[in-house]
């Protein structure tokens, strides 16, 4: 696993929770979406304590010190789902931001923006490219319902412009990330991906988790994370 993910950027984990631990997810899912009205949650972790529970729980953290030491430590968490009154197109890109729960002038880190109320900044590239995404799927993701497409191998690239991002997969070659509900896909935040419109709308719910081994320098501190989390 750890092998083929340093290499091409992703590896699908495949029945990593089991069906379960799936409905249970479902479940708390569906109540957030209501109350929330929003397909793109943030803060996740916090919102619902139960993703938390599993994200400093086997098997999600024990994959997460596989990659990152054990050091790993969960530090971000969205909730996406796709339905008919929530389709969209995702660009290719990579995921340059983390989460911070204040704004602070240190060297290294800019660009800074906020989203539904959370502060976002780009940090220097070594913190980007030690951070592992996992995906945890809910739903049968594929061609029909806007799956995850990858270019492979180009985390390796590091912090790419966007206009060159496009040039380099037009002449690549770009791999669908199907999945079925238990799977748990690995990616670099680095890697270029995308999704489509899903052609039939239906549930696409995915949970992503952002991991990291670092520590942000002072007075930065990780948004979803803190040390009781230790208490886990």
């Amino acid at each position: 696993m750890k092998r083929e993910y340093e290499e091409y950027g992703f590896y699908l984990l495949e029945n990593a929770i089991n069906g379960d631990q799936v409905s249970k997810l479902i479940e708390k899912l569906d109540t957030l979406s209501v109350k929330n009205n929003n397909y793109g949650t943030r803060d996740l972790m916090n919102k619902v304590p139960y993703v938390r529970e599993m994200a400093l729980s086997p098997p999600l953290l024990t994959i997460a010190e596989k990659i990152l030491g054990e050091k790993a430590k969960p530090v971000r968490s969205v909730f996406f789902d796709k339905v008919p009154g929530a389709n969209w197109n995702v660009a290719w890109h990579q995921d340059t931001s983390i989460a911070l729960k204040e704004k602070a002038d240190v060297v290294g880190f800019g660009l800074w923006s906020e989203k539904q109320g959370v502060v976002h900044v780009e940090p220097p590239e070594e913190y980007l490219s030690s951070m592992l995404t996992l995906r945890v799927h809910l739903d049968s993701t594929n061609t029909e319902n806007g799956v995850l497409r990858v270019v492979p191998g180009t985390h390796r690239d590091g912090r790419v412009r966007s206009k060159d991002i496009i040039n380099i997969v037009d002449s690549s070659r770009a791999l669908e990330c199907n999945a079925n509900p238990g799977d748990i896909l690995l990616m670099n935040p680095l890697l270029f991906h995308s999704s489509r419109k899903a052609v039939s709308p239906s549930h696409r719910r995915i949970i992503h988790i952002e991991y990291s081994a670092m520590t942000l320098p002072k007075p930065l501190e990780w948004f979803e994370y803190s040390e009781t989390d230790m208490a886990y």
